[in-house]
């Protein structure tokens, strides 16, 4: 059940609550595209953290101290340690407990990430995954709620705002897709086929190495098939994070993806572009123990500015719209 501290990334959700990325993600369910089972701890149980904590006026002292010539990257670990080092409130503390429980609970694998409630790119990407505790989800939430104090991004406030106080960071919790067993990738429209790229392995493929698919969607779509290097994959390494291994000669050898897989993706970027009426690029994850293909990030295109260069001549420059 939703509450103005956690709510489920289901259906329609208030990008300023739950950040613009998991809205988006929330918005694609009701179009019967699948995402990870999980939930948004929202930009009020952020805000009543701040002041239940009495985080203010630390944020206020610190950044009188950064306006009287401190360094910044020391006043904004300040701000972050802070953060770190106070307890939740209990009734932050508990929805978010019960709603992990309701993913299933200790021993649930989850991931937790910071999500903004803007597309900014000076704010930290806060990312802990393989969570597999109540204790642990809760510290995570803390460290992303602390992300929003990241040096950058104070430093842009200060420069053009918004004010540090009204400024608010969500947080998404979603069980993990085990994608360092699978797949992962990146699929986008283009003006009359759909280009998917996949590799084995988690993140975005590196350019040449993955495999590469053109689908021309209909009916009976057609499918276009590059096979790539594939030469090596990241995977998880528990207490290490994650490392970059080689791939097996079986996995260099193969491809990534079936062509219902391909299919189910090629569908998937046209629905979401129908859907936000512009070209979407979307991120994919296949779990490697399941089998079940998942959309993990949906994000606007950026797209070259093209300039007119003589009579006709259309040159392509170096600038690009940005996503805001």
């Amino acid at each position: 059940m939703n509450s103005e501290r956690v709510v489920w990334l289901h259906g329609d959700a208030d990008p300023q609550q739950v950040g613009v990325k998991n809205a988006r993600l929330a918005e694609l369910t009701d179009e019967g595209i699948r995402i990870p089972e999980g939930f948004a701890v929202t930009a009020a149980a952020y805000q009543e953290f701040v002041r239940e904590g009495r985080l203010g006026p630390v944020i206020a002292q610190e950044l009188r101290r950064y306006r009287a010539g401190r360094d910044l990257v020391v006043v904004a670990a300040a701000i972050r340690t802070a953060f770190r080092d106070t307890s939740l409130p209990q009734a932050v503390s508990d929805e978010i407990l019960a709603a992990y429980e309701d993913l299933g609970g200790d021993g649930t694998e989850v991931a937790v990430r910071s999500s903004p409630a803007e597309t900014q790119d000076d704010m930290a990407d806060e990312t802990f995954l393989h969570l597999r505790s109540g204790a642990d989800v809760l510290a995570a939430c803390r460290r992303c709620f602390a992300s929003l104090f990241s040096a950058v991004a104070v430093g842009n406030r200060e420069h053009r705002g918004p004010d540090h106080l009204v400024a608010a960071m969500p947080v998404t919790v979603q069980r993990m897709v085990r994608a360092d067993l699978g797949s992962s990738g990146t699929v986008r429209g283009e003006s009359t086929f759909v280009r998917v790229r996949a590799a084995w392995g988690l993140g975005e493929p590196v350019s040449g190495d993955a495999d590469q698919y053109s689908v021309h969607p209909g009916a009976r779509p057609m499918i276009v098939k590059h096979r790539g290097a594939k030469r090596a994959k990241t995977v998880y390494a528990g207490l290490r994070g994650t490392e970059v291994v080689q791939t097996t000669p079986e996995e260099r050898s193969g491809l990534v993806l079936t062509d219902d897989d391909i299919e189910e993706l090629a569908r998937w970027s046209v629905i979401a572009d129908k859907h936000f009426k512009r070209p979407m690029e979307l991120e994919w994850a296949k779990d490697g123990r399941s089998g079940g293909l998942y959309l993990v990030e949906v994000r606007a295109r950026v797209l070259p500015v093209v300039t007119i260069d003589g009579p006709g001549r259309a040159v392509p420059v170096l600038q690009y719209t940005r996503e805001r």
